[in-house]
């Protein structure tokens, strides 16, 4: 308890020191992204700099430190808690979109695990004009930001753990590990050789830009623990008492501020950013800070309300909400994509496995659609292909059609989970199935001008009828699965879907419906 009173007041300590009348630079939101680049800013200490995060601290939440309790952040002041409109190409169901609203943002609250992305994902971004946005640059970042904990030789004797010292850094600050403890034989002695039965590849490590196939589960916490890693106790602790280094919570942003004047080009320029102060004991007060320079890192569903509450949007949706516009860019809120996830789950006869008491999922399983899908689907699949969906454009869906066709880039995942209840009932629980690479595309923009209300979310999941066909054939292979050797003889029925759902059509219901 000491030493959580003592980083409190660490955090704190800066709000003491008064503002300089215009700091170097001011960062909407704390989050993953936002903290760390705060921390690397600092670096200089000529450079003053300044995050405003809307929610909390969260230091020494027993719901942020303990992976194992991630879920209680759901729901809470740590969650924005938006929810999307009625979904139709998901049975019109109203949607939570949990995202943190916390110090740390989604690193604070999220499952910890960590799977970086495919070589070939990566390298997309500079083909569709992101100039060095590619792999190579972004394997040699990330790399700088992990420790990597290796696994013990006892560990990997036991349960067989591979990894690749090569794609690990080894003196970032966010730690890395393989979880390893209470892992259930189940993994080694069945999962895994049902796996090679079914010919499905088994990668040593997937963070190397090729995370084809099934691998053991990375988690962003301290070897051994539940203990999470993320920003705040990786990036910002370690240099909270930088004095040119101000964050402050509970600072809601509401809208950049502009310069009167255009620039000789036309251009318009931000000198600072105006948010509310949610402290003030008489109720939220807007508060200004002006800075050389303004960055937004709200997050996929805050930055556009941020943008578009500043004049920066499309202007249609500005003039509907009463917004000046300052910039009319119409891809403000669009584009707007998330991955579908569902689970399945199946009873385990008693008596034949110990399901022991891992974090996570313990084996995480990326495939192509051509391991899931026979020949027939396939060709179904690929007729279903012909043209881009509603929102994304032609250039996006040449590259996703090519790296469904090439087979080269995962496109689903299985999560395997086994646990047991108070009665020793054990039951084995794909408790992720995500269609990773969605082709449908939705929005998110304001409805008013109070920064405070939430913004319309509408991720349009499942709209393309290729994405709810793929996704639906994922939750029925779950059924070849658990009647592939050696898994067959430990199973003694389905749970979620129930045994009565048995057709294509059974389960393109059940992921519409449930």
């Amino acid at each position: 308890m000491v030493y959580l009173t003592a980083l409190v007041a660490l955090v704190l300590a800066p709000l003491c020191i008064a503002l300089p009348d215009a700091v170097d630079y001011v960062i909407a939101g704390g989050g993953a992204t936002g903290l760390p680049l705060a921390v690397r800013l600092s670096e200089d200490p000529s450079k003053t700099v300044v995050v405003l995060e809307a929610g909390e601290s969260g230091i020494g939440n027993p719901n942020i430190t303990d992976l194992r309790l991630n879920r209680g952040n759901f729901g809470t002041a740590n969650d924005w808690q938006f929810v999307t409109v009625p979904q139709a190409g998901a049975g019109n169901r109203v949607q939570d979109q949990v995202q943190a609203r916390v110090l740390g943002g989604g690193s604070a609250i999220n499952s910890g695990m960590y799977l970086r992305g495919n070589k070939i994902e990566y390298d997309a971004l500079e083909t569709l004009g992101a100039t060095g946005w590619n792999w190579n640059s972004m394997f040699s970042a990330v790399k700088k930001s992990e420790h990597f904990f290796p696994p013990t030789v006892a560990e990997i004797q036991a349960l067989g753990l591979t990894f690749n010292r090569d794609f690990h850094g080894f003196s970032g600050p966010v730690a890395l590990s393989i979880q390893a403890q209470n892992v259930s034989r189940f993994f080694p002695e069945f999962a895994v050789p049902t796996l090679r039965a079914l010919g499905h590849e088994i990668n040593p490590d997937p963070n190397g830009g090729n995370h084809n196939g099934a691998s053991w589960d990375f988690l962003t916490a301290l070897p051994d623990t539940s203990t999470r890693s993320y920003a705040v106790s990786g990036y910002y602790l370690p240099v909270a008492n930088r004095t040119n280094l101000f964050v402050m919570t509970n600072s809601h942003v509401s809208r950049i501020l502009w310069a009167p004047e255009k620039t000789k080009s036309g251009l318009l320029t931000a000198t600072g950013v105006e948010y509310l102060d949610l402290k003030e004991a008489g109720g939220p007060k807007s508060k200004i800070i002006n800075a050389k320079n303004v960055i937004i890192s709200g997050s996929a569903l805050n930055t556009p309300k941020i943008l578009e509450l500043s004049g920066v949007g499309d202007s249609s949706i500005l003039q509907s909400v009463g917004i000046e516009t300052r910039i009319d860019l119409p891809g403000v809120g669009a584009n707007l994509c998330n991955q579908p996830i569902t689970s399945a789950s199946y009873l385990v006869k008693n008596g034949t496995v110990d399901a022991g008491n891992a974090i996570r999922s313990a084996i995480i399983n990326v495939q192509p659609f051509n391991k899931y899908l026979d020949a027939i689907d396939l060709e179904r699949s690929r007729k279903m292909l012909s043209g881009p969906p509603a929102g994304l454009s032609e250039p996006q869906f040449r590259i996703m059609k090519k790296m469904i066709e090439t087979t080269d880039v995962p496109q689903m995942e299985f999560a395997w989970n086994i646990a047991a209840d108070s009665n020793n009932v054990s039951t084995l629980t794909f408790d992720r199935i995500i269609l990773l690479k969605p082709l449908s595309r939705g929005f998110v923009h304001i409805n008013s001008t109070n920064p405070l209300d939430l913004p319309i979310v509408d991720p349009r999941y499942l709209n393309s009828p290729h994405d709810k066909f793929v996704f639906a054939k994922a939750v029925e292979y779950t059924r070849t699965i658990v009647n592939t050797e050696p898994l067959k003889s430990i199973i003694e029925g389905p749970v979620v879907p129930g045994s009565s759902v048995q057709t294509e059509a059974d389960f393109l219901n059940d992921v519409n419906t449930r």
